[in-house]
């Protein structure tokens, strides 16, 4: 792959990359030194980085999982029978709240009746 051809982004990205693993090299033999405020500061930067790598990279693989299954044009054999589930279940809600509707009246009737 020629490098000079990928996209800008792509390029800014591997250069962050490899400055930080330079940054790293030089921290780790000691040519770079950290007090407690600049430790504090890289820690924060660090977590700040880690946090929006994760939250992008969420955004990413939804986006590739929605045109995945949008270009399918259809459902897999997994999915169709996670919505058979989910109409099993509401189906079984409708009929608890039915019995419980019933045994309600039943004790109102009751209450009514005594």
């Amino acid at each position: 792959m020629n490098l000079s051809k990928a996209p800008f982004a792509y390029q800014a990205t591997i250069g962050l990359v490899i400055a930080f693993l330079l940054y790293l090299l030089l921290f780790q033999m000691g040519w770079i030194s950290f007090d407690a405020s600049d430790l504090l500061m890289f820690y924060s930067f660090s977590v700040f980085t880690v946090s929006l790598a994760a939250v992008l990279g969420g955004i990413l693989l939804g986006m590739f999982i929605a045109t995945h299954s949008l270009s399918n044009q259809g459902f897999t054999p997994f999915e169709i029978s996670m919505l058979k589930l989910r109409d099993d279940i509401h189906k079984l809600q409708k009929e608890v709240n039915s019995i419980a509707k019933t045994i309600d009246n039943d004790k109102k009737d009751n209450e009514n009746g005594e």
